[in-house]
């Protein structure tokens, strides 16, 4: 008997072996292991095989992109209920906060690279606050971090006077799994080359600025804003050529709304029903922009899809390695 479990999202996996003797005539599988890394659904990368191994792939797989309660200071933002955003977390060095992040699975958080500068490479001084809108340890879970790994082609940290901000990802491996409930829940992924659509709705969250030059946000803040073309963001009156393949721009021509220092590394999230019912996925991660929520210069992003290889490579070959990682392309 032969049966596939179509996942959201694997939250882990095992492999175990068959008995030459054990009776099991039923057909087998084999998946093309060089494709798991690009986000597909498992049942396309399957073949009738042999299956000389005998070893067989048991999944466990968890829900993404799904909340409880639906949502009722990023510049010109509002603040969200309770539960409206589960995936967002807030990084926190030494008690402060420095960046956002997203739950992708119950032990990984996806963020920017740039928020771990070498001065902030200490990996028992970060922790991760989770289950809360607001950036205090007051009514949330704070949960150590095991393990960093960020690109290691983010030229900032190669050289200090390049300006250019591509590959700004990075993931974080927690000390201990994280319990799902209502208000701690992972998003989900975007599928493996999905395109972003110009003018698309998205959600971009944080406890950043709620100025240029203000202060953090004590409640987490959010703001819907539209995709912008990447001809457009490019444009002269905009960044001029600096928006490339891995990034992409959100927000209004006439500015108002934008995220903000402090946003950093958090989600910026949209719905929709690929899998027939609506969940959020990770489109983009904050990653830089010129000042705040000024007119043609809008917020820029990580575009999440171009990385899924990236993100799945760093999982699996760093789960077990604490520290603070530097992973080129897989």
């Amino acid at each position: 008997m032969f049966r596939v479990c179509v996942c959201f999202s694997v939250l882990n996996y095992s492999v175990i072996s068959v008995p030459e003797a054990s009776g099991d005539v039923g057909e087998f599988f084999c998946v093309r292991q060089e494709e798991l890394s690009y986000g597909k659904k498992i049942k396309d990368s399957l073949y009738p095989c042999a299956c000389e191994s005998r070893e067989v792939l048991t999944l466990l797989c968890q829900d993404c992109g799904r909340r409880s309660f639906a949502a009722d200071r990023i510049v010109g933002g509002v603040d969200a209920r309770q539960g409206s955003w589960p995936w967002q977390v807030s990084l926190q060095y030494d008690g402060i906060h420095q960046c956002g992040g997203s739950i992708i699975s119950n032990r990984w958080i996806v963020s920017a690279a740039h928020c771990f500068p070498e001065r902030n490479r200490f990996i028992n001084r970060w922790r991760v606050l989770l289950g809360s809108i607001y950036n205090k340890p007051v009514n949330a879970n704070v949960v150590e971090v095991k393990t960093i790994v960020y690109h290691s082609s983010y030229l900032p940290f190669v050289d200090a006077n390049i300006d250019d901000n591509s590959r700004d990802i990075a993931v974080l491996a927690l000390a201990q799994p994280l319990t799902f409930n209502e208000y701690i829940q992972p998003v989900c992924l975007p599928t493996y080359g999905q395109r972003l659509i110009d003018g698309q709705m998205g959600t971009v969250t944080g406890w950043g600025n709620v100025g240029y030059y203000g202060h953090l946000a004590d409640v987490l803040q959010e703001a819907n804003v539209p995709i912008i073309s990447d001809a457009v963001c490019n444009a002269p009156d905009y960044y001029d050529n600096q928006i490339t393949t891995s990034m992409f721009c959100a927000g209004y021509e006439k500015g108002g709304i934008d995220a903000c220092q402090g946003d950093s590394g958090g989600p910026f999230v949209a719905a929709d029903c690929l899998s027939k019912t609506s969940r959020y996925r990770l489109l983009g991660v904050v990653s830089w922009g010129t000042g705040c929520a000024m007119a043609k210069k809008p917020g820029v992003y990580t575009r999440v899809c171009r990385f899924l290889p990236w993100i799945s490579t760093a999982m699996r070959n760093y789960y077990n390695l604490p520290g603070v990682h530097k992973l080129a392309r897989p």
